[in-house]
């Protein structure tokens, strides 16, 4: 009876080492995809930045700018401190 329970703790033994191993083999995999995903996902933006770009220019008929002019201008509340 006792070699049979030794037996068996053995082959759990292997099971639970088998399962850590696949466990830290996923892991690694992960690890080593995120910098390829990460970078489809650079792709992804910068060809929808210049898509609405585009269009944006289709729609206003020219570059736009989020500033009113080419000037720097101070913010009040520096020029306070």
């Amino acid at each position: 009876m006792g070699a049979i329970m030794t037996y068996g703790f053995y082959k759990v033994g292997k099971g639970i080492r088998e399962q850590n191993e696949l466990a830290r083999e996923k892991m690694w995999s992960r690890i080593h995809l995120i910098p390829l995903l990460q970078a489809e996902e650079d792709r992804d933006l910068v060809r929808k930045h210049f898509a609405d770009l585009a269009r944006e220019k289709e729609l206003m008929g020219k570059e736009t700018s989020a500033y009113n002019g080419d000037r720097y201008v101070l913010l009040p509340l520096m020029l306070a401190m």
